[in-house]
């Protein structure tokens, strides 16, 4: 599926609804921030807060921090996972700020955690270099999986994919649901979203849902650099299944030769 923001408003952007988008199974949004903006968040399931932009406090139970992202393209990402049912507090501390919002169902407790650069399981690591002609040069950042929070029922990070370069790639599936939520440097900038046999035209704050088993890939127009948070909700008890078209996984073989070498 392929939703489109049309513009994000001031307040709190539901974007997806895991009673109402079953197949996908979590809920996303984006919260809009003024300055001054004291937002209050409690929730019977597991819930991520990820810092698009802006300057913002954190507080949860006793803790609070101040943190500050002024690009999404060029710095790692903050962020705060908790469990349910924990008190979260969001006060806007910069002119606005935006606030990538993801929970899902999730009975386990665990402790809540504040995610800088230094936490991350992957901070932007560079990935794609010297493989397919760097048609997929990419900096991926992965934020955590149960390797790192074995309690969790998500899998999630960005990607920053470089102008005219293709992401995800060669086409993959999972059993699990994946959304992907997009930010375009400069804004009016777009790519292509493959999602099984259907290709989406992709712009500033779209969306896109693969449900379970539908193969994704995304391009990148010349010119312009495109971001995205992908969130995986895991199943309850079994590990990630990620399988890759085998027509097109020669592609990304080390010493696999293009045209016009073959």
């Amino acid at each position: 599926m392929k939703l489109t923001s049309n513009g994000l408003s001031h307040g709190y952007n539901a974007m997806v609804k895991q009673e109402i988008n079953t197949d996908m199974n979590m809920d996303f949004g984006v919260q809009c921030m003024k300055q001054g903006d004291n937002v209050s968040f409690q929730s019977e399931k597991e819930s991520i807060y990820v810092l698009i932009t802006g300057k913002i406090t954190y507080q949860w139970g006793k803790n609070q921090e101040t943190v500050e992202r002024k690009s999404c393209f060029h710095e790692d990402p903050i962020l705060l996972h908790v469990p349910g049912n924990t008190d979260v507090k969001i006060l806007c501390e910069s002119q606005s700020a935006e606030v990538a919002i993801q929970r899902t169902t999730n009975a386990k407790q665990f402790q809540p955690r504040l995610l800088k650069s230094q936490d991350l399981l992957c901070a932007s690591e560079k990935r794609g270099a010297g493989l397919m002609n760097e048609a997929s040069t990419r900096i991926v950042r992965t934020f955590f999986d149960r390797s790192t929070c074995p309690e969790t029922n998500f899998f999630i990070g960005e990607v920053v994919s470089f102008p005219g370069k293709w992401s995800s790639y060669p086409p993959h599936s999972h059993i699990e649901p994946e959304i992907y939520f997009y930010k375009f440097l400069p804004e009016n900038g777009y790519g292509y979203a493959e999602i099984g046999d259907e290709v989406f035209k992709v712009r500033n704050n779209d969306l896109t849902g693969m449900p379970n088993g539908l193969t994704h890939s995304q391009a990148t127009a010349p010119g312009y650099a495109e971001y995205y948070i992908w969130v995986i909700r895991l199943r309850e008890e079994a590990d990630l299944v990620t399988t890759v078209v085998p027509e097109h996984a020669w592609v990304a073989e080390k010493d696999a030769k293009y045209f016009p070498d073959i």
